[in-house]
């Protein structure tokens, strides 16, 4: 197994990446960039190479050991990127990006290299270019009234089909639409965060860390919210969902002199 350990990917990687000479420098983002990894923490590998295109096939990493499982995706910069768990349990997911890349984060680094990155290999002098990263993620934007009305009105939307499907006995759909409103609602408890903080309070994304940034009082709430499959449990947790929400939207137009709209809650109702 070529990927032990966490001590031994970085290495064994380089070793690989050396017979390579497309690629040209090799960076390390995420947790284990900041120094903030645990043992369940991936590898976030950037490859920058002078032909990416290659990298979409789907048998390369088995170069580098036995894969247990491997997904192709696009990757944020119209780039090949690959997620893949070895065998031994480590997963690295690797973004395989043009070289030319270097030059534009060397102007200014984006939002992902700006929290923290690491030079792993460097072939050309071009990665030691780049400014140093602030550690800091993007400023967090606040909606005007007409966004903040029109969230509302949609997590509303999609919490009044909850109780339908349930009637129906349709459990599944109705768990899927109760997620829709989770995401809904996780906007909003970012934009309640900033408004109580401030923009350059850090809400990180996908509600990594909520713990941590979400506003006093709203993390112990969470709890009620994620129960179980039957239909009791689905409208309780559709109802404590609707509370939390609404609580945070009605603060979040008080302190921004917006209009919260209260007719759109009485689209969900449970009787």
């Amino acid at each position: 197994m070529i990927f032990e350990n966490g001590e031994l990917v970085v290495p064994r990687l380089l070793d690989w990446v050396r017979a390579r000479p497309d690629v040209r420098a090799v960076l390390r983002t995420g947790s284990r960039a900041r120094g903030e990894a645990d043992a369940w923490s991936d590898h976030d590998i950037e490859l920058y190479s002078t032909d990416p295109e290659p990298y979409r096939r789907s048998d390369w990493p088995a170069d580098l050991g036995p894969v247990l499982a491997s997904v192709g995706l696009d990757g944020p910069w119209d780039n090949p990127a690959r997620l893949v768990v070895f065998d031994g349990g480590q997963k690295i997911d690797f973004q395989i990006v043009p070289v030319d890349r270097l030059a534009l984060l060397a102007e200014e680094l984006d939002e992902l290299h700006e929290r923290g990155y690491e030079i792993l290999l460097d072939l050309d002098g071009a990665a030691a270019r780049l400014p140093a990263a602030s550690g800091s993620g993007p400023e967090g934007e606040l909606p005007d009234e007409q966004e903040f009305r029109e969230h509302c009105e949609e997590f509303w939307f999609e919490l009044a089909h909850i109780p339908r499907y349930v009637a129906r006995g349709d459990l599944w759909v109705a768990k899927s639409r109760d997620w829709e409103t989770k995401e809904l609602l996780l906007t909003m408890v970012e934009w309640h965060a900033l408004s109580h903080f401030g923009p350059d309070h850090d809400t990180w994304h996908n509600g990594i860390r909520m713990r941590e940034w979400a506003a006093p009082g709203v993390w112990e709430r969470m709890d009620a919210l994620f129960t179980g499959f039957a239909p009791e449990d689905i409208l309780h947790t559709a109802s404590a969902t609707g509370a939390l929400f609404a609580d945070l939207a009605r603060d979040v137009a008080h302190r921004h002199g917006f209009t919260y709209p209260e007719a759109a809650s009485r689209a969900f109702a449970t009787e």
